[in-house]
């Protein structure tokens, strides 16, 4: 009778220890379901973030080359009516010398027409 006792308590333990099997491993599945999910929630909310830091950056950047862009192009048109007055400057200059002087102002054109013809011949 102790083998039969002995029997039984053996078949019991595998009986108890398989069910403990079972639930350590229905456990460690949901431990690993739950790790997963945690992963992914942080790796969405670190994308979600990421996003949103490059969205502004991208945004500053367009901001300062519209910046950038409007001091440039207020330099440039500076620079361009500086241009155009010093040049009006200069024609209204050229015209008065010719109106005062008008034959030593035929001389210089002759003169500069000749050593222009001189260098493209060559």
């Amino acid at each position: 009778m102790t083998e039969t006792t002995d029997n039984t308590i053996v078949s019991k333990k595998l009986e108890s220890s398989t069910e403990h099997a079972k639930k350590a491993l229905d456990a460690a599945t949901e431990a690993g379901r739950v790790v997963g999910d945690t992963a992914k929630k942080q790796a969405k909310v670190a994308y979600d973030t990421g996003r949103e830091h490059l969205g502004a950056a991208a945004k500053d950047l367009g901001d300062a080359a519209t910046a950038s862009y409007g001091n440039v192009r207020h330099k440039a048109g500076s620079i361009y009516s500086d241009a155009y007055d010093r040049a009006h400057d200069y024609q209204s200059g050229a015209e008065n010398y010719i109106r005062e002087n008008p034959l030593q102002a035929v001389a210089i054109a002759a003169g500069v027409g000749f050593v222009l013809g001189v260098i493209l011949r060559r």
